[in-house]
């Protein structure tokens, strides 16, 4: 099984951390799973080049 590796900021754009997840694309709404093993909800992607700098497939604001 592949994993896509993604960022994830909160919504005040302060770093949570990078998470593995089998899923290539996550969606508005869609539920992650944080770093601390709690979970959250994507309320903005950012897949253009720069939220996709570091190797990561995307940079997701999570509300937790």
């Amino acid at each position: 099984m592949n994993l896509f590796h993604y960022r994830l900021i909160d919504t005040a754009g302060g770093e949570i951390g990078i998470i593995s997840d089998a899923r290539p694309e996550i969606e508005l709404g869609e539920c992650v799973r944080l770093p601390d093993g709690s979970g959250g909800t994507v309320v903005d992607v950012y897949d253009d080049e720069y939220g996709k700098e570091g190797n990561v497939e995307a940079t997701l604001a999570v509300e937790e």
